[in-house]
């Protein structure tokens, strides 16, 4: 897990996990590998005054080569008029195509118009913490290295 990464979980997992709480069965069941995504980095990450300081999720970009499974890879910029190379974060997930292969469609499979449950709630927020774990900073060395997108231990 990055550096940096680590300490913002640490300081917003609860500020997410409200957020998950507060979301409505529709809202909830309608979320996609994206939205989980763009939450979760919006949460966690973007905490600053300092905008330059912020991932830009409005350009997140999603790469999918896959079929009915594959992985999804996120690049996300942080909030420049134009990110180097050294200015993104990668993540990925591995998607299946229903819910006994799949997450995300797992999670959401419980029900549709029930109220969300409270294992629910707690599977996302494992899926959230996934996607931050398998996050890397590419072309983070040299003079380009940021020693808070080094990788530490968990």
């Amino acid at each position: 897990m990055l550096k940096i990464l680590k300490e913002k979980w640490n300081k917003n997992e609860n500020l997410l996990k409200e957020k998950i709480d507060n979301m409505i069965s529709k809202e909830f069941n309608n979320l996609n590998y994206k939205d989980v995504v763009e939450l979760t980095f919006e949460t966690v990450f973007n905490d600053s005054d300092d905008d330059y300081k912020n991932l830009n999720m409005e350009e997140i970009t999603e790469i999918n080569n896959g079929d009915y499974q594959g992985t999804l890879l996120y690049l996300i910029p942080f909030d420049r008029y134009q990110p180097s190379a050294s200015e993104y974060l990668m993540t990925f997930v591995y998607y299946g195509s229903c819910s006994g292969c799949d997450t995300l469609q797992g999670i959401q499979a419980y029900s549709w118009d029930e109220p969300i449950t409270e294992t629910q709630k707690s599977d996302l927020l494992q899926l959230c913490r996934d996607i931050v774990v398998n996050t890397i900073k590419p072309y983070n060395y040299g003079w380009r290295n940021n020693v808070d997108f080094d990788i530490v231990e968990e």
